[in-house]
């Protein structure tokens, strides 16, 4: 069965799940944890989401967030990719870390939002890790019983319902003897978390504000590229690594995973590349557009040349 498009578009609250390959633990020791966590940090800053809730099961993750603008692809993105170069280094390991693709919900904020805030941080507890959500320490629980922020969260938006983290801490309390919720995961469609009506809702929006420029798949995005670029998409294909060539080969990378948004593996894919390799010129080249001007007109001008949006996200 083909998989249903993302939904991505500002102010959408989302509840992600990503779990370890092959149900594997994703965290061997509290370092791991703490490495996932600065990441988390430095990646919410940088696409300015909000993070209402997070919480770190040594096989999976669980984030309740709220973007911006369409970023959660490449915030994922970021995250995903940074913290398995991370665990692979750390522990002598190659290949992938993460099992797939990310599970992202789309939920309605009333009345979800404060109860999936409750049923994240009481993970520990029905998976029989701690007894009391405070003792877990790698959830945003103790965030919200400080009422202070920190660099990874600030708990006031979600306190702002609450007279203050005391009547936070008996809310979650109350909740302590509910089981698993299925619901929260058998959605509507596969992405909704809603009442009824709301993935139409959400849909109609998206297609209230059509995009005006046609859906094209990544081979076709790269052959775009490479026209524009002057070169043949064979030749980026291949196994020359002049200067010049590899140059426009990472251009053209850094265009369509930073700009469009297509997956990094898929991207090191079409070169025949590794891809913790292609993650680390992307990020010298994004050092360097930060400081060289013209890099950064370049990297402009081939952009707005293209009106390519990917086929697999609907942005709502």
């Amino acid at each position: 069965m083909a998989r249903h498009p993302r939904v991505l578009g500002a102010g959408l609250l989302y509840h992600v799940i990503a779990r370890g390959n092959r149900q594997l633990d994703i965290f061997l020791r509290p370092r791991d944890y703490h490495a996932y966590l600065e990441r988390l940090a430095k990646y919410r800053n940088k696409f300015k989401l909000t993070l209402y809730a997070y919480c770190l099961m040594p096989n999976h993750v669980h984030l309740l967030l709220e973007t911006s603008d369409p970023s959660l692809s490449q915030f994922m993105q970021g995250v995903q990719q940074s913290y398995t170069q991370y665990f692979n280094r750390a522990h002598s390991q190659v290949g992938h870390v993460f099992q797939g693709r990310y599970k992202a919900i789309v939920c309605e904020k009333e009345p979800y939002l404060y109860a999936l805030i409750r049923y994240i941080h009481l993970n520990p507890v029905r998976a029989k890790l701690v007894t009391t959500p405070e003792e877990y320490p790698f959830s945003s629980h103790r965030i919200y019983l400080t009422g202070r922020p920190t660099d990874v969260l600030d708990p006031a938006p979600g306190l702002r319902f609450f007279d203050g983290p005391s009547e936070y801490r008996r809310f979650v309390l109350d909740g302590l003897q509910e089981g698993h919720k299925p619901e929260y995961y058998k959605v509507e469609n596969q992405q909704f978390l809603g009442k009824q009506g709301f993935p139409e809702r959400i849909t109609s929006k998206s297609a209230a504000h059509p995009s005006n420029r046609p859906p094209q798949s990544l081979p076709t995005a790269l052959r775009t590229l490479a026209t524009q670029m002057k070169i043949d998409p064979a030749v980026l294909r291949s196994r020359d690594r002049s200067w010049e060539t590899s140059r426009l080969r990472t251009l053209i990378s850094y265009v369509l995973v930073k700009q469009l948004g297509f997956p990094i593996g898929e991207v090191a894919a079409q070169f025949g590349r590794d891809g913790s390799t292609l993650s680390t010129l992307l990020n010298h080249l994004a050092d360097r557009a930060r400081t060289e001007r013209r890099l950064m007109r370049q990297v402009a001008e081939v952009t707005k040349k293209l009106h390519i949006p990917r086929n697999q996200d609907i942005k709502a």
